[in-house]
């Protein structure tokens, strides 16, 4: 039988939050999703205008269910006032439900969710119930008294998710449940964030406390993107619902919501979603460009490599077409505080000169599936040459016949051609010396991001 989850929570007409995200991030994970809605909101991604609890309603809604299937996972969002709070409460208790809470009472555009002071209530009445809690640093802030909103020491972030951690657990849950607090999107330095998660989970043959560190970059978003935390606690209720282990399910839900957060749907009025109908193979290709640039950036002597007209690496679909199949760095990398730093987010469409370069490389090869401009140095090309297995290939730009100078955005197919028609292939490098006008460059052509860090480790190491 296919795995099924509930969902408790507010309705959001522009389905990026709420009931609809979460239902949208089971269905991506393979869990049939039910439903109980405790709000009908009035809202966009950008501006929250008011709701209407269903409290009269919801114990009607959950009857039906509980009723007729075997739910055992609830993911509760929203609870809007004391008698939803109450109803929930009932259903977990006379159910045994494993419950994963977002404790969310503010939406993220700064509006009240629920009524005055029913946060000390659900702290009270339900924390104790909850197997899981996933509040985002606002609210684990409020709750353990703590303020970690701002850089922190990861020290003072444990200090509060362990003060959280213990409000879930009771007497009943020691040496017999899992529970887990995890604290999202904490402010690690100006470019890094943690999500830190807090256990109390069975280690071999005993109960023990531990702290995991989920590491990330912060991305260079304008605006907010709405429903972020709707779909990470969703996605740890449909993993439980799968019958993972608590840690597991909840490593997974992580790497669900990394791969997520790489697409957006930008919306007309603004304002964005998280694109949670991106194909695989596009989520494949994002993460690879993902997993090249985390190894540049990372490392100082990259900066050298960094061309005036900046870097950039393309990544393309296994049968790319068009320049919207090949997935770029939007802004290009430059140098920040000594490292390689990109300027916007990976994206599908947002490179051309790379894009290019792809697609006329694919026409003769199409295992060829990723690029990097690198800055080109004359007395680079013999060490390169001398001390690596790299194949090397010079273009000179003065060759390139009349109608190819004077032809918009042909140069990169010439280059390509003019390289498969010289020597049967396309080499790991291709480089030139640059014209008027014109930035010397050398291009490193790859497979896939496994190959392409390891060539450019060659690279590095050679100069």
């Amino acid at each position: 039988m296919k795995p099924i989850c509930l969902t408790i929570a507010g309705s959001d007409p522009t389905s990026g939050a709420g009931i609809q995200a979460d239902i949208r991030t089971f269905d991506r994970i393979g869990v049939h999703p039910f439903s109980a809605i405790t709000a009908l909101t009035y809202q966009t991604a950008t501006e929250f205008i008011g709701y209407t609890s269903l409290s009269n309603s919801l114990d009607q809604q959950l009857e039906v269910l509980f009723e007729a299937y075997p739910i055992k996972v609830i993911k509760v969002g929203m609870i809007p006032d004391n008698k939803v709070l109450e109803i929930i409460n009932h259903y977990i208790k006379t159910y045994s439900l494993d419950v994963v809470l977002d404790p969310v009472s503010i939406s993220s555009v700064g509006n009240r969710l629920s009524s005055e002071g029913l946060e000390l209530e659900m702290k009270r009445d339900l924390f104790p119930l909850v197997k899981i809690l996933t509040p985002n640093i606002y609210e684990a802030s409020f709750y353990s008294n703590i303020d970690i909103s701002s850089f922190q020491n990861i020290e003072l972030a444990e200090k509060a998710g362990n003060i959280l951690l213990d409000m879930i657990i009771t007497q009943e849950d020691l040496l017999k449940n899992e529970k887990a607090v995890i604290i999202k999107s904490i402010p690690k330095n100006e470019h890094d964030l943690i999500d830190l998660a807090c256990l109390y989970h069975k280690i071999e043959s005993n109960y023990e406390k531990s702290i995991y560190i989920f590491n990330k970059r912060k991305l260079n978003l304008e605006g907010n993107i709405h429903g972020t935390g709707c779909v990470f606690s969703s996605a740890i209720a449909a993993y439980l619902a799968k019958k993972f282990s608590l840690l597991k399910a909840i490593e997974m839900a992580e790497t669900f919501f990394d791969e997520k957060f790489q697409g957006f749907i930008e919306l007309p009025s603004g304002g964005s979603l998280l694109d949670l109908t991106r194909s695989n193979d596009k989520i494949n290709v994002i993460n690879q460009v993902k997993e090249i640039y985390n190894y540049i950036s990372n490392k100082k002597e990259f900066c050298k490599l960094i061309p005036e007209v900046r870097m950039n690496i393309s990544g393309a679909l296994p049968n790319a077409k068009n320049k919207q199949e090949i997935a770029g760095i939007d802004g290009r990398i430059s140098i920040v505080n000594d490292f390689p730093h990109k300027c916007g987010e990976i994206k599908f469409g947002a490179s051309d000169h790379t894009a290019r370069l792809i697609l006329t490389a694919k026409e003769f090869d199409n295992t060829i599936n990723f690029v990097i401009n690198l800055k080109f140095e004359q007395k680079w090309i013999p060490l390169i040459s001398s001390h690596t297995d790299l194949k090397l290939q010079e273009i000179i730009r003065e060759e390139q016949p009349d109608k190819v100078k004077n032809k918009e955005f042909s140069t990169m197919q010439w280059l390509i051609k003019n390289s498969v028609e010289k020597y049967g292939t396309i080499p790991d490098i291709i480089w030139d010396s640059g014209s008027v006008g014109k930035e010397p460059i050398i291009r490193l052509f790859g497979r896939d991001s496994k190959e392409m860090i390891e060539k450019l480790g060659k690279i590095i190491t050679a100069i």
